[in-house]
């Protein structure tokens, strides 16, 4: 189990290791290959919709309810997520903050 918690990263709710150690341990290990770790993310989101009691309302959540920058900050962690097989937590993290504070220029979310 990957134990990772996208809203930590997101929103720098947490440290490095504590966000990313066990992810990490997961792909150095050779238990998850660049597809598990695609497809990780992919179950993510659709399991977020599914936290709604019908498809079409689960949808309605994305599309409605959930603002569509916190969503765009959601699916471009992804691909920074994915260092983590060649940088440390920490690296990882600062190049995180670093990439989301670029790209709001200055402004928050």
């Amino acid at each position: 189990k990957m134990e990772y918690n996208m809203g930590w990263l997101v929103q720098a709710e947490a440290p490095p290791g504590a966000l990313f150690s066990r992810f990490k341990r997961v792909m150095l290990s050779g238990e998850a290959n660049p597809a598990d770790v695609a497809f990780y993310f992919v179950h993510w989101l659709t399991d977020l919709a599914g936290a709604e009691p019908c498809p079409q309302e689960g949808m309605e959540k994305f599309v409605l309810m959930f603002p569509h920058k916190v969503l765009g900050a959601f699916s471009s962690s992804f691909s920074i997520v994915q260092n983590l097989s060649t940088k440390s937590e920490t690296e990882v993290f600062e190049g995180y903050l670093q990439w989301r504070w670029k790209s709001t220029e200055g402004r928050l979310l």
